[in-house]
């Protein structure tokens, strides 16, 4: 997460709406993992398919689905993935995890970059990372669009409402 200048778009001038709706990781023990979701990270289930093996999850803002894999080669191929979820605080969430029986490494301090980390990995061996911002300045930089977060909430609470 260093710091770069910003770099030259390569998207056309004219812009288009993309959003990143969820994140998809294929899992070999999908009930296994889907409990380890919800039960050590806390996520919250949206919809649970046992028939078609999938979970979409929610996480603050942001969406993980987990989707069974059945074949033998998919299902031990390792993933490519790192998933990364920001925390308040990670000596809190990191005893969190260390009792409920996850290896979780030492925390990795401020190495310039503004936060601190831990590393561990789900059941099926995906890489997982929990940071906190310790640089408030970086903090900011990153977070979402205030006012944009203003607007979607308001475009959900509308269709709640109809």
């Amino acid at each position: 997460m260093a710091d770069v200048s910003e770099p030259e778009s390569l998207a056309p001038t004219e812009r288009l709406f993309l959003e990143l709706f969820m994140t998809v990781i294929r899992v070999a023990e999908w009930e296994t993992i889907v409990r380890w979701y919800i039960d050590t990270l806390g996520l919250v289930p949206i919809l649970i398919d046992p028939e078609h093996e999938f979970a979409f999850l929610a996480a603050g803002q942001g969406r993980l689905g987990l989707q069974g894999v059945k074949g033998p080669r998919e299902a031990t191929v390792p993933s490519k993935v790192r998933i990364v979820f920001q925390v308040h605080d990670v000596d809190l969430e990191r005893q969190r995890l260390i009792e409920r029986g996850v290896e979780v490494s030492a925390p990795v301090d401020d190495n310039g970059e503004g936060y601190r980390e831990i590393r561990f990995h789900d059941p099926d061996g995906n890489s997982l990372t929990l940071f906190a911002w310790i640089d408030a300045a970086r903090a900011r930089r990153f977070s979402p669009n205030r006012e944009r977060t203003a607007r979607m909430d308001a475009v959900t609470k509308l269709n709640r409402e109809i």
